[in-house]
């Protein structure tokens, strides 16, 4: 069990499907990748940490390892491993907000400020 400020965080590694966390990313999976990230992945995949879902009630959401996601598709696999957390939309965009930001040297709140925003986009433009 981990926390996620005062919350408790339930979670599980599990296979999940690839087809499964692409439908339901929050933001384009592909928009922002680095295509050599991904090619490298693709070569060392078995030795990468799981991917971060979050369960939430609007389904399964990826919250971090899009670079891992894509290399997975790249060698045409139909599942990946990935640590599954219970937990809101909420958290989920709170927990990719906090690695993003670690990942680029921004702040936390620049990250979610970014990701609310396209996955606002998103959604609008799916209607």
């Amino acid at each position: 069990m981990r926390h996620l400020g005062s919350r408790a965080i339930i979670s599980t590694v599990s296979r999940l499907s690839v087809a499964d966390l692409v439908a339901n990313a929050p933001i384009d999976p592909e928009a922002h990748l680095d295509a050599a990230r991904v090619e490298r992945y693709a070569g060392t995949l078995d030795v990468l940490p799981p991917l971060v879902v979050f369960d939430t009630p609007e389904g399964l959401l990826l919250a971090d390892g899009y670079h891992r996601l894509a290399a997975a598709r790249r060698r045409g696999l139909e599942t990946v491993v990935a640590e599954v957390r219970s937990g809101s939309r909420h958290d989920a965009l709170r927990y990719a907000a906090k690695v993003g930001a670690a990942q680029r040297g921004i702040s936390p709140e620049e990250a979610a400020s970014y990701i609310e925003r396209y996955a606002k986009d998103r959604r609008t433009s799916e209607r």
